[in-house]
Order: C-alpha cells, then structure tokens, then sequence
C-alpha cells in the first residue's frame, strides 16, 4: 500500500506541469481575454494546490523521500516558468520576469550540486518559500490586472511593479542561496 502510495504523489507532484502546458496551451490558442484569464486562474490554482497537497501528504503519510526532495523542486520550477512564459506571450508580463525566474531556478540547482560535491547537505531555505510564494501571488495579480486593465489604463499601469517586486524576491533567494553555500563549504572545511 505504501509503495502505491508513493506512485499517486509523484503522479500528484508530476501533475502541475502538465496542469501549467494545458494553461499555456489555453494562452496560445486563444489569446488574452477574460475567458482565458478566468481559465489560467483556475488551472494556475490546481497547480499550486498540488504543489500544497503533495507536500502536506508526503509528510503526513511518512512518504518523503530523497526523489521527491529533487523532483517536487524541478516540477515547481518548470510549472512556474511555463506559467510565466506564458502569461509574456500573451504580453502580460515583460519577458525578462521569467527568464531572470530561470536564471534563479538553474542557478540554484546548481548550487545544490555544488553544495553535493563538497558533501554537504543543503536544506530548502526560507528564501525559497518566500520566492515561491511571492511567484505564485504575482501570477494571480497579474491576472486580475490583465482583466481590469482592459477596462482601465491606470490598473495596467502596475504590471511593471508587480513584475520588479516578483524579480526582487526571485535574486533575493538567488543571492540567499549563493551565500549559504558558501557558509556550509566553510563551515565543511574547517
């Protein structure tokens, strides 16, 4: 039972990406409108809410594991990046948010390797829950701005704000990561 168990939180985990290409496929064939927007805000919720779920399962169920501490990370990070990459194609957001998202994303994939090498483990950060959730509230923000500011100029005047705050909390984790690596690689060869 466990073992199947396991199987139907990965599928969970494995399932906001997908959730995330059916909202850029949404995005891609019809465009920005208040039927779309209405769309990405739902299938946006059931992505983060499996991202919620799997996690609240995993450690209620005792079903944590040394996959799951890797994949859970990566599918928040492609689910996200499609996600924003798809609210730039439909020009609501400038495209540099998510590259500058991916930026952090690979980057800090890499620290963790970095940190594997040198045998030293390295623990999610605050940092990164911050990050996480600052994304995930920018992306409905921006949604309720794309709907009213069809309607009114001085709403659609935000985005670049709620852009620059999502990429300042983005580098703040970025930078918060970087300078934890290299506490613990100190802190490993003393």
């Amino acid at each position: 039972m466990q073992n199947r168990q396991y199987v139907y939180l990965q599928i969970l985990t494995a399932s906001r990406v997908f959730i995330a290409a059916i909202l850029a496929a949404v995005f891609a064939a019809y465009g920005l409108n208040a039927w779309t927007i209405l769309a990405a805000a739902i299938l946006g919720a059931m992505a983060e809410l499996t991202d919620l779920f799997d996690g609240m399962m995993a450690r209620k169920y005792n079903l944590t594991s040394d996959f799951g501490k890797f994949f859970d990370p990566y599918t928040d990070s492609i689910a996200r990046l499609i996600m924003f990459f798809s609210l730039a194609y439909v020009h609501l957001v400038p495209l540099w948010l998510p590259v500058f998202m991916a930026l952090r994303d690979v980057s800090v994939s890499y620290i963790r390797l970095f940190a594997m090498k040198a045998n030293v483990v390295m623990a999610s950060r605050l940092s990164g829950k911050v990050k996480a959730w600052a994304q995930a509230v920018g992306f409905f923000l921006l949604l309720l701005i794309g709907l009213f500011g069809r309607f009114d100029f001085d709403v659609a005047t935000l985005v670049p704000y709620v852009a620059l705050i999502i990429l300042l909390v983005t580098l703040w984790s970025l930078v918060d990561y970087s300078v934890y690596l290299f506490i613990l690689i100190k802190k490993a060869e003393d």
